[in-house]
Protein backbone atom coordinates (compact mmCIF):
# COMPACT_ATOMS: atom_id res chain seq x y z
CA UNK A 1 0.00 0.00 0.00
CA UNK A 2 1.27 3.49 -0.84
CA UNK A 3 2.00 5.99 1.91
CA UNK A 4 -0.86 8.50 2.32
CA UNK A 5 -0.05 12.08 1.33
CA UNK A 6 -1.07 13.39 4.78
CA UNK A 7 1.67 11.24 6.35
CA UNK A 8 4.33 12.45 3.91
CA UNK A 9 3.33 16.12 4.26
CA UNK A 10 3.13 16.01 8.06
CA UNK A 11 6.49 14.26 8.34
CA UNK A 12 8.05 16.89 6.09
CA UNK A 13 6.59 19.74 8.15
CA UNK A 14 7.89 18.15 11.36
CA UNK A 15 11.33 17.58 9.85
CA UNK A 16 11.56 21.13 8.45
CA UNK A 17 10.24 22.53 11.73
CA UNK A 18 7.25 24.14 10.07
CA UNK A 19 5.59 22.43 13.04
CA UNK A 20 7.95 23.78 15.68
CA UNK A 21 7.07 22.64 19.19
CA UNK A 22 7.49 19.03 20.33
CA UNK A 23 3.97 18.99 21.75
CA UNK A 24 2.38 20.28 18.55
CA UNK A 25 4.45 17.85 16.46
CA UNK A 26 3.10 14.93 18.48
CA UNK A 27 -0.51 16.08 18.19
CA UNK A 28 -0.18 16.71 14.43
CA UNK A 29 1.38 13.25 13.96
CA UNK A 30 -1.53 11.56 15.76
CA UNK A 31 -4.02 13.57 13.70
CA UNK A 32 -2.20 12.56 10.50
CA UNK A 33 -2.44 8.88 11.44
CA UNK A 34 -6.15 9.22 12.21
CA UNK A 35 -6.78 11.10 8.95
CA UNK A 36 -4.93 8.43 6.98
CA UNK A 37 -6.91 5.67 8.69
CA UNK A 38 -10.21 7.36 7.93
CA UNK A 39 -9.34 7.53 4.24
CA UNK A 40 -8.14 3.98 3.74
CA UNK A 41 -10.26 1.02 2.69
CA UNK A 42 -9.73 -2.18 4.65
CA UNK A 43 -11.75 -5.15 5.79
CA UNK A 44 -10.03 -5.55 9.14
CA UNK A 45 -7.59 -3.88 11.53
CA UNK A 46 -5.14 -6.74 11.05
CA UNK A 47 -5.06 -6.07 7.30
CA UNK A 48 -3.83 -2.50 7.78
CA UNK A 49 -1.75 -2.84 10.96
CA UNK A 50 1.66 -3.28 9.29
CA UNK A 51 1.04 -0.32 6.99
CA UNK A 52 0.09 1.95 9.88
CA UNK A 53 3.27 0.89 11.68
CA UNK A 54 5.30 2.01 8.64
CA UNK A 55 3.44 5.33 8.60
CA UNK A 56 4.33 5.77 12.27
CA UNK A 57 8.01 5.12 11.52
CA UNK A 58 7.98 7.76 8.77
CA UNK A 59 6.54 10.32 11.20
CA UNK A 60 8.95 9.35 13.97
CA UNK A 61 11.99 9.51 11.70
CA UNK A 62 11.12 13.13 10.97
CA UNK A 63 12.22 14.00 14.53
CA UNK A 64 13.44 10.89 16.40
CA UNK A 65 14.67 12.87 19.42
CA UNK A 66 11.08 13.91 20.18
CA UNK A 67 10.04 11.29 22.71
CA UNK A 68 6.54 12.72 23.00
CA UNK A 69 6.18 12.09 19.26
CA UNK A 70 7.32 8.49 19.76
CA UNK A 71 5.02 7.98 22.75
CA UNK A 72 2.03 9.43 20.87
CA UNK A 73 2.60 7.27 17.79
CA UNK A 74 3.08 4.22 20.02
CA UNK A 75 -0.21 5.08 21.74
CA UNK A 76 -2.13 5.01 18.43
CA UNK A 77 -0.44 1.78 17.30
CA UNK A 78 -1.15 0.03 20.61
CA UNK A 79 -4.80 1.12 20.47
CA UNK A 80 -5.04 -0.30 16.97
CA UNK A 81 -3.40 -3.54 18.06
CA UNK A 82 -5.88 -3.92 20.91
CA UNK A 83 -8.80 -3.64 18.48
CA UNK A 84 -7.99 -6.46 16.06
CA UNK A 85 -11.35 -8.12 16.71
CA UNK A 86 -13.33 -4.93 16.03
CA UNK A 87 -15.00 -4.00 12.78
CA UNK A 88 -12.48 -1.77 10.93
CA UNK A 89 -14.69 1.31 10.69
CA UNK A 90 -15.76 0.92 14.29
CA UNK A 91 -12.12 0.70 15.37
CA UNK A 92 -11.22 3.85 13.42
CA UNK A 93 -14.11 5.76 14.97
CA UNK A 94 -13.00 4.69 18.44
CA UNK A 95 -9.38 5.66 17.81
CA UNK A 96 -10.45 9.04 16.37
CA UNK A 97 -12.35 9.87 19.55
CA UNK A 98 -9.54 8.53 21.74
CA UNK A 99 -6.89 10.65 19.99
CA UNK A 100 -9.08 13.74 20.35
CA UNK A 101 -9.37 13.06 24.10
CA UNK A 102 -5.62 12.51 24.39
CA UNK A 103 -4.87 15.76 22.55
CA UNK A 104 -7.18 17.56 24.97
CA UNK A 105 -5.40 15.96 27.95
CA UNK A 106 -2.02 17.00 26.55
CA UNK A 107 -3.18 20.61 26.22
CA UNK A 108 -4.60 20.49 29.75
CA UNK A 109 -1.24 19.18 30.98
CA UNK A 110 0.56 22.09 29.32
CA UNK A 111 -1.80 24.53 31.03
CA UNK A 112 -1.18 22.87 34.39
CA UNK A 113 2.59 23.00 33.91
CA UNK A 114 2.50 26.69 32.99
CA UNK A 115 0.39 27.47 36.04
CA UNK A 116 2.75 25.63 38.41
CA UNK A 117 5.85 27.11 36.79
CA UNK A 118 4.56 30.68 36.66
CA UNK A 119 3.90 30.57 40.41
CA UNK A 120 7.59 29.87 40.98
CA UNK A 121 8.53 33.09 39.20
CA UNK A 122 8.90 36.03 41.57
CA UNK A 123 8.26 39.72 41.01
CA UNK A 124 11.38 41.32 39.55
CA UNK A 125 12.94 38.07 38.30
CA UNK A 126 15.31 38.09 35.35
CA UNK A 127 14.68 34.87 33.43
CA UNK A 128 17.01 33.30 30.90
CA UNK A 129 15.61 30.89 28.33
CA UNK A 130 17.07 29.02 25.36
CA UNK A 131 15.42 28.14 22.04
CA UNK A 132 11.63 28.11 21.55
CA UNK A 133 9.20 26.34 23.87
CA UNK A 134 5.46 26.96 23.78
CA UNK A 135 5.20 25.85 27.39
CA UNK A 136 7.94 28.26 28.49
CA UNK A 137 6.32 31.12 26.56
CA UNK A 138 2.93 30.45 28.18
CA UNK A 139 4.61 30.34 31.59
CA UNK A 140 6.25 33.72 31.07
CA UNK A 141 3.01 35.18 29.73
CA UNK A 142 1.14 33.91 32.80
CA UNK A 143 3.69 35.41 35.18
CA UNK A 144 3.67 38.75 33.39
CA UNK A 145 -0.12 38.90 33.06
CA UNK A 146 -0.46 38.24 36.80
CA UNK A 147 1.33 41.53 37.43
CA UNK A 148 4.86 40.28 38.05
CA UNK A 149 7.50 42.60 36.66
CA UNK A 150 9.83 40.23 34.89
CA UNK A 151 12.40 40.57 32.15
CA UNK A 152 13.77 37.85 29.92
CA UNK A 153 17.15 37.15 28.34
CA UNK A 154 16.87 34.96 25.25
CA UNK A 155 19.65 33.21 23.37
CA UNK A 156 19.51 33.24 19.58
CA UNK A 157 19.66 29.43 19.68
CA UNK A 158 21.73 28.73 16.61
CA UNK A 159 21.75 27.33 14.00
CA UNK A 160 17.97 27.70 13.49
CA UNK A 161 17.64 30.91 15.55
CA UNK A 162 14.42 29.89 17.33
CA UNK A 163 15.36 32.34 20.08
CA UNK A 164 14.63 35.22 17.75
CA UNK A 165 11.03 34.04 17.46
CA UNK A 166 10.85 33.62 21.24
CA UNK A 167 12.13 37.18 21.72
CA UNK A 168 9.66 38.52 19.17
CA UNK A 169 6.69 36.86 20.88
CA UNK A 170 7.75 38.09 24.32
CA UNK A 171 8.26 41.64 23.05
CA UNK A 172 4.86 41.61 21.34
CA UNK A 173 3.28 41.05 24.78
CA UNK A 174 5.20 43.96 26.28
CA UNK A 175 7.68 41.86 28.25
CA UNK A 176 11.16 43.45 28.42
CA UNK A 177 13.48 41.12 26.50
CA UNK A 178 17.16 41.05 25.62
CA UNK A 179 18.50 38.87 22.79
CA UNK A 180 22.05 37.51 23.04
CA UNK A 181 24.28 35.20 21.01
CA UNK A 182 24.54 31.75 22.56
CA UNK A 183 28.17 32.23 23.55
CA UNK A 184 27.28 35.26 25.71
CA UNK A 185 25.52 33.08 28.30
CA UNK A 186 28.37 33.14 30.79
CA UNK A 187 28.65 36.94 30.43
CA UNK A 188 24.99 37.56 31.35
CA UNK A 189 24.48 34.78 33.92
CA UNK A 190 25.50 37.10 36.79
CA UNK A 191 22.29 39.06 36.11
CA UNK A 192 19.98 36.03 35.91
CA UNK A 193 17.67 34.83 38.70
CA UNK A 194 16.30 31.68 37.05
CA UNK A 195 16.82 29.61 33.92
CA UNK A 196 13.63 28.17 32.46
CA UNK A 197 13.79 25.80 29.49
CA UNK A 198 11.65 23.22 27.73
CA UNK A 199 12.56 19.67 26.72
CA UNK A 200 12.34 17.27 23.81
CA UNK A 201 12.81 14.29 26.10
CA UNK A 202 13.63 13.23 29.66
CA UNK A 203 15.67 10.08 30.27
CA UNK A 204 15.19 7.63 33.14
CA UNK A 205 18.20 9.07 34.98
CA UNK A 206 16.79 12.61 34.76
CA UNK A 207 19.00 13.81 31.91
CA UNK A 208 17.22 16.18 29.53
CA UNK A 209 17.40 16.34 25.74
CA UNK A 210 16.78 19.82 24.40
CA UNK A 211 18.02 22.21 21.71
CA UNK A 212 21.78 22.20 21.17
CA UNK A 213 23.44 24.54 23.63
CA UNK A 214 21.11 23.73 26.51
CA UNK A 215 23.78 21.74 28.33
CA UNK A 216 26.15 24.72 28.19
CA UNK A 217 23.44 27.05 29.51
CA UNK A 218 22.72 24.63 32.37
CA UNK A 219 26.39 24.11 33.18
CA UNK A 220 27.03 27.87 33.36
CA UNK A 221 23.93 28.30 35.54
CA UNK A 222 25.12 25.48 37.83
CA UNK A 223 28.51 27.13 38.25
CA UNK A 224 26.83 30.47 38.99
CA UNK A 225 24.35 28.85 41.42
CA UNK A 226 21.37 29.89 39.32
CA UNK A 227 18.49 27.42 39.51
CA UNK A 228 17.54 25.59 36.33
CA UNK A 229 13.86 24.75 35.79
CA UNK A 230 12.88 22.27 33.06
CA UNK A 231 9.25 22.27 31.92
CA UNK A 232 8.28 18.83 30.61
CA UNK A 233 5.07 16.85 30.70
CA UNK A 234 5.38 13.23 31.80
CA UNK A 235 4.51 12.23 28.22
CA UNK A 236 8.04 13.40 27.31
CA UNK A 237 9.69 10.84 29.59
CA UNK A 238 11.39 8.08 27.59
CA UNK A 239 10.49 4.47 28.50
CA UNK A 240 13.26 3.17 26.21
CA UNK A 241 15.89 4.62 28.53
CA UNK A 242 14.66 2.35 31.34
CA UNK A 243 16.38 -0.54 29.55
CA UNK A 244 19.44 1.43 28.58
CA UNK A 245 18.47 2.46 25.05
CA UNK A 246 19.85 5.91 24.16
CA UNK A 247 17.79 8.84 22.90
CA UNK A 248 18.86 9.54 19.34
CA UNK A 249 20.44 12.94 18.77
CA UNK A 250 19.66 14.19 15.28
CA UNK A 251 21.94 16.18 13.04
CA UNK A 252 20.94 18.79 10.50
CA UNK A 253 22.40 19.20 7.04
CA UNK A 254 25.79 20.96 7.34
CA UNK A 255 24.50 23.71 5.04
CA UNK A 256 22.54 25.24 7.93
CA UNK A 257 25.89 26.24 9.42
CA UNK A 258 28.01 26.57 6.31
CA UNK A 259 25.97 27.28 3.16
CA UNK A 260 27.46 26.22 -0.17
CA UNK A 261 27.98 29.80 -1.37
CA UNK A 262 30.10 30.60 1.71
CA UNK A 263 32.04 27.35 1.27
CA UNK A 264 32.84 28.46 -2.28
CA UNK A 265 33.66 32.10 -1.50
CA UNK A 266 35.90 31.28 1.48
CA UNK A 267 37.55 28.10 0.23
CA UNK A 268 35.99 25.83 2.87
CA UNK A 269 35.15 22.79 0.75
CA UNK A 270 37.46 20.53 2.75
CA UNK A 271 36.06 21.59 6.13
CA UNK A 272 33.85 19.01 7.85
CA UNK A 273 30.78 20.49 9.54
CA UNK A 274 28.67 18.85 12.25
CA UNK A 275 25.24 20.24 13.04
CA UNK A 276 23.59 18.35 15.94
CA UNK A 277 20.14 19.72 16.72
CA UNK A 278 19.96 18.63 20.37
CA UNK A 279 22.25 17.80 23.28
CA UNK A 280 21.94 15.98 26.58
CA UNK A 281 22.01 17.93 29.84
CA UNK A 282 23.17 15.86 32.85
CA UNK A 283 20.74 15.71 35.79
CA UNK A 284 23.27 17.32 38.15
CA UNK A 285 22.87 20.59 36.24
CA UNK A 286 19.08 20.57 36.68
CA UNK A 287 17.35 21.69 39.88
CA UNK A 288 13.81 20.64 39.08
CA UNK A 289 11.53 19.24 36.41
CA UNK A 290 8.07 20.76 36.45
CA UNK A 291 5.40 18.39 35.15
CA UNK A 292 1.61 18.31 35.15
CA UNK A 293 1.90 16.11 38.27
CA UNK A 294 3.99 18.61 40.18
CA UNK A 295 7.64 19.49 40.76
CA UNK A 296 10.26 16.75 40.92
CA UNK A 297 14.03 16.50 41.15
CA UNK A 298 15.46 14.96 37.95
CA UNK A 299 16.39 11.81 39.89
CA UNK A 300 12.67 11.06 40.28
CA UNK A 301 12.25 10.51 36.53
CA UNK A 302 12.66 6.75 36.92
CA UNK A 303 9.78 6.67 39.42
CA UNK A 304 7.48 8.52 37.01
CA UNK A 305 8.40 6.10 34.23
CA UNK A 306 7.76 3.13 36.52
CA UNK A 307 4.32 4.51 37.35
CA UNK A 308 3.50 5.06 33.67
CA UNK A 309 4.94 1.87 32.20
CA UNK A 310 5.85 -0.47 35.03
CA UNK A 311 9.30 -2.04 35.22
CA UNK A 312 10.53 -3.16 31.80
CA UNK A 313 9.88 -6.80 31.01
CA UNK A 314 10.02 -9.09 28.02
CA UNK A 315 6.42 -8.32 27.14
CA UNK A 316 6.82 -4.53 27.30
CA UNK A 317 6.79 -3.29 23.69
CA UNK A 318 9.04 -0.25 23.52
CA UNK A 319 9.62 -0.21 19.78
CA UNK A 320 7.44 0.90 16.91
Amino acid sequence: MSVPLIIIETAQKIKNKEIKGSTQAAIEAMNALVSALRNVKANSVEEIESDVKEWGKILLNARPSNIMLANSIRYVLNKLKDMKTYDFNEAVDYITKDVAKLSEKINEAVNTITLIASRRIEDGDVILTHSLSTTVLKTLFNAYDSGKKISVIVTESRPDFEGRLTASQLASRGIPVTLIVDSAVRYVMKDVDKVIIGAEAVAANGAVVNKIGTSVVAMVAYEARVRVHVLAGTYKFSPETMIGLPIKIEERDPSVILPDDIRASQGLFNVKVKAPIYDLTPPEYIDMIITERGVFPPQAAILILKENYGWPSLNLNLTL
